[in-house]
């Protein structure tokens, strides 16, 4: 079963105010501006040009406005399980964690084309609210992580991050769970030593599959955009429709690291929902249900 956002889904004509954490493409450190301090997603169309434009991300995903479609098939992963002697940089960007990637990993099935990995980053909330970027039915998760590729025809990731089939982000939803989440260790366990911008620790490499859901066939999918500046309409999206479980006191971990990163990052656990398609946007998944497409 997965979801897919057949065609682009219009904003509203009056968006909701709202911020959201992180940035793909400052993720692999590129020279772009710091437009993560702009107050006001509303006025960013003035200064970039496709942030007012009608496939921008995060949405709100409504699966009672879902049609099954047998053409998507299952996501396929290869070379996501690392050694323990290969390591990874972690590090604080001062908006988000991110972990760096090697090229190694890549998806090769689910998508029309292959992409490469780049980086992975997660989006998470405060003491006070959930911070998922991405909501389904209104409902926002507690964070959500993002691992980022670009396409295989592509030479590099800025290349591709300006090309319609360019980029394709694989998300997923976390939630409290019963018990500690192993893999999700292998990164919270470090954060004591990145607490503030700009510091960085090695990481043994691991399953970085382990970090998103066993069953790949369980997806959201559609086109979107990068969801801060330059807002780039050039980002396939497949949200998972199964979340992944932390413990409590690893959600603690990485609320308590959020308080020290920029407001940016938390922000949006305070306020609307995510940008919601406007009625006629076509929503497909790939399952039968006796009565709808539905979010587990």
């Amino acid at each position: 079963m997965a979801y897919f956002l057949a065609s682009a889904c219009p904003l509203p004509h009056h968006p909701p105010n709202l911020i959201s954490g992180g940035l793909l493409a400052q993720a692999v450190s590129l020279a772009l501006p710091p437009f993560l301090l702009v107050p006001d997603r509303e006025h960013w169309g003035a200064d970039y040009v496709d942030c007012g434009g009608n496939v921008q991300s995060p949405i709100n995903i409504d699966t009672a406005k879902t049609i099954f479609s047998p053409q998507l098939r299952p996501i396929q992963l290869s070379g996501y399980s690392l050694p323990a002697n290969e390591k990874l940089s972690l590090r604080n960007n001062g908006h988000t964690v991110l972990l760096e990637l090697p090229e190694s990993l890549a998806i090769t099935g689910g998508y029309a084309q292959q992409y490469r990995a780049v980086q992975l980053h997660l989006h998470w909330g405060s003491s006070s609210g959930p911070g998922s970027e991405h909501t389904v039915d209104g409902r926002r998760f507690a964070a959500e992580i993002h691992v980022v590729h670009y396409n295989t025809k592509y030479d590099t990731f800025k290349e591709a991050m300006v090309h319609p089939d360019g980029l394709a982000v694989l998300g997923a939803f976390l939630e409290v769970g019963p018990r500690e989440n192993p893999y999700y260790q292998e990164i919270l366990e470090h954060l004591h030593k990145i607490q503030k911008e700009g510091e960085e620790v090695l990481v043994s490499g691991f399953n970085i599959a382990g970090l998103l859901p066993t069953n790949l066939k369980l997806y959201f999918h559609y086109n979107g955009s990068l969801t801060t500046p330059p807002c780039y309409q050039t980002v396939k999206w497949t949200v998972f429709n199964q979340t992944m479980l932390l413990s409590h006191e690893q959600v603690r971990q990485s609320n308590e690291l959020s308080l020290s990163l920029q407001v940016c990052t938390i922000r949006v656990s305070h306020l609307g929902l995510a940008w919601l398609p406007k009625a006629g946007c076509t929503l497909l998944c790939s399952h039968r249900s006796p009565y709808r497409c539905q979010y587990w």
